[in-house]
């Protein structure tokens, strides 16, 4: 084997580590929490060495960050891609909403992920509050350019983005309460489109410019 080829199967041989450490590192955090899953815990599950955090990620905390942008990142994509569709900038706010169900339907854990530093106390890793502020920035953008164009109502932008991301956010984090208490699976497909659609409804309903009654 020529230094080349060794040098690629290094390459790629770390590329999978890095990678088996994130999937596992997710689960562990997501179920446990980032002070309940322990270095060994992880790195046992994944099947590598004990160094193999340190190496990869610098530390815990590190992989912990890491597993959260590889979560935001893409949903910052979505979001952006669903506020350059066409149509008002009211449609475009609902298509976040679609966006945001898209994403956590194939990473439900990303909610507790998210806000389990929130719940103990701690502010989220930087990664995560850049990436948020992107993502509302976009939508606040949306809400302003809708007051012009006469199809969102006037109100707060930050506070608007915020209520047009917690439904979808709040909903995938209680899935387990609602398929016990209200008989709503969120994991199966004509429930889930049926919530969809009523949080669409509502946040339409919500945002629209307000008719005033006449006398």
């Amino acid at each position: 084997m020529n230094q080349s080829s060794s040098t690629q199967t290094t390459s790629a041989v770390g590329a999978s580590t890095r990678a088996v450490l994130l999937e596992t590192a997710r689960g562990a955090f997501a179920r446990n929490g980032f002070d309940g899953a322990s270095v060994r815990m992880i790195t046992s599950d994944a099947g590598v060495n004990l160094g193999a955090i340190t190496y990869h990620f610098g530390s815990k905390r590190g992989l912990y960050d890491a597993v959260l942008e590889e979560g935001l990142r893409p949903l910052l994509r979505r979001v952006r891609e669903a506020a350059e569709r066409s149509g008002t900038s009211l449609d475009r706010m609902v298509a976040v909403v679609e966006a945001y169900f898209e994403h956590l339907a194939t990473h439900p854990d990303l909610p507790h992920l998210m806000l389990q530093e929130v719940a103990a106390g701690r502010e989220p890793p930087k990664v995560v509050l850049e990436i948020i502020r992107e993502v509302k920035g976009t939508i606040a953008g949306l809400q302003q350019s809708g007051v012009a164009d006469g199809s969102v109502r006037e109100g707060h932008p930050v506070l608007m983005a915020l209520s047009v991301a917690s439904q979808p956010i709040y909903l995938t984090l209680i899935t387990p309460m609602l398929r016990s208490v209200a008989g709503l699976d969120l994991t199966e497909p004509a429930t889930r489109q049926m919530v969809i659609e009523h949080v669409s409804d509502f946040v339409r309903r919500g945002l629209a410019p307000r008719i005033e009654a006449t006398a």
